[in-house]
């Protein structure tokens, strides 16, 4: 971030950021991303290849990487299990990557997000967002919905496939693979994620990044490095660290 105009807005499931960023290296996270340029069209890079687009929708897991081109952007990321994504999903007509129209009107909202205070605003963009592309809604497996949510709710430190598979009557391999065909990631991608989120929530200034890998269930502070590196090409201070974004933690 070249100044300190941007916001982040921090949901269970899902975040939204607006502001100026720098271009990043390629890299695969388990949220869907939806890239908005506020100011001109963005470089994106999908699968390996670059295109120019003004908004798009990416899948969950694709490699991708972004060039703002010193404009604003807008980035949201929507968790595979949440209804924001199973509403946008329909969009890719399974596709890893779709160009979006966005209506004009939305653009003043976006802009504003920097200088609110609350998350209604967000909630309202995102909302309008996902109306406005809205296909119906994919109905996410009761069973995998269940699995996430206990996941979601207390990420262990160690996944058991055995015993989550049991508590929703289904084998160990059978859950595995319906996992993946419903969300597009794998449990063990999904409970890193998790992680993940549960770093950027518990962040504070001068924290040290052990201590915030210790708390967000790491092994220890080189797996929390990889991880975010690989999932965001940033570790979570990079996104929260004063004067780079003021951060907004809002309710589900």
């Amino acid at each position: 971030m070249t100044d300190s105009s941007g916001v982040m807005f921090l949901w269970p499931g899902r975040w939204l950021l607006v502001g100026r960023l720098e271009a990043n290296r390629r890299h695969r996270h388990v949220a869907a991303s939806l890239l908005w340029g506020l100011d001109g069209p963005i470089g994106l890079e999908v699968d390996g290849q670059w295109r120019e687009t003004s908004a798009a929708l990416v899948a969950p897991e694709v490699p991708q990487a972004l060039d703002p081109r010193d404009g604003r952007v807008l980035v949201a990321h929507l968790d595979p299990d949440t209804e924001y994504w199973q509403t946008l999903a329909s969009c890719l007509d399974g596709a890893d990557s779709v160009d979006l129209a966005i209506p004009a009107s939305l653009r003043r909202l976006a802009l504003a997000l920097p200088g609110t205070t609350g998350c209604s605003t967000a909630d309202a963009l995102m909302s309008e967002l996902c109306h406005y592309h809205n296909r119906g809604p994919a109905a996410l497996d009761s069973r995998v919905a269940s699995v996430a949510g206990r996941l979601r709710r207390s990420p262990p430190e160690r996944l058991e496939v055995a015993a989550l598979a049991r508590d929703v009557g289904l084998s160990a391999s059978r859950l595995t693979h319906l996992f993946r065909e419903e969300t597009g990631v794998t449990l063990r991608r999904f409970l890193l994620h998790l992680k993940i989120q549960q770093a950027m929530l518990r962040w504070r200034p001068g924290m040290p990044l052990s201590a915030l890998a210790a708390e967000a269930g790491f092994h220890d502070q080189p797996h929390l490095a990889r991880t975010a590196r690989e999932m965001f090409d940033a570790l979570p201070s990079r996104y929260t660290t004063a004067g780079d974004f003021r951060l907004v933690h809002c309710p589900d």
